[in-house]
């Protein structure tokens, strides 16, 4: 009867030892829409296509653009979802290919919501949150092909100390929406430079993929 009862504890033991990991999909671009589910938003001179060649699966973001001064411009969706806790997130991973190691810097923009309003007021002039915290992380793309990139979040910055209360706050409580939206702004290697990069994949997760 024991003997019996062993393989059936082994296989769900192992069960649980393959389970997949928490995360929260931002967007796999695999419906092939960049306008819904997840509604992307771009601002200034970067281009961005829907590409099947080259994708990690399916479908994938090409993002392209010539600089000005650096800058090139960037992409942005809002990712605040009702009851979507993302307090066990430990880092954001995505899949990116790039083309040369000139292929540019990607700087990622968290928000997060301290006013408790599930909205971020920007200053007209600067785009700075007013009233909420802003993190950020800076990747250069020096590298041909297709590379996983899991980032600490505890490795994002505060670039925005003079508005909310300076806390990495991911989870929903009270009125407060956590992370609201995420930003990918590019900018060259050159002042007048190109970018070219394509981007996959891109979730939260508990830990390193």
């Amino acid at each position: 009867m024991n003997s019996m009862k062993r393989p059936i504890v082994a296989l769900f033991l192992l069960g649980l030892l393959i389970l997949p990991a928490w995360s929260v999909v931002v967007d796999d671009f695999n419906d092939g829409e960049f306008k819904k589910s997840p509604e992307w938003w771009t601002f200034d001179k970067v281009n961005v296509t829907i590409t099947k060649n080259p994708a990690k699966s399916g479908h994938a973001l090409s993002v392209k653009g010539v600089a000005k001064d650096w800058y090139v411009g960037g992409i942005g969706t809002y990712i605040a979802k009702d009851k979507q806790d993302l307090s066990k997130a430990a880092t954001l991973d995505m899949d990116i290919y790039g083309y040369a190691p000139g292929s540019g810097t990607l700087k990622i923009e968290l928000y997060d919501d301290d006013n408790g309003n599930w909205q971020i007021e920007q200053d007209q002039k600067t785009f700075n949150p007013l009233y909420d915290d802003r993190f950020a992380f800076e990747l250069k793309i020096d590298w041909k092909g297709w590379k996983h990139i899991s980032i600490p979040l505890a490795e994002f910055v505060d670039t925005n100390p003079q508005a909310g209360d300076n806390i990495w706050n991911p989870q929903q409580t009270g009125s407060s929406g956590g992370i609201l939206q995420m930003q990918l702004i590019s900018v060259a290697a050159s002042k007048t430079g190109k970018i070219s990069y394509v981007l996959d994949n891109v979730e939260f997760r508990e830990g390193a993929k």
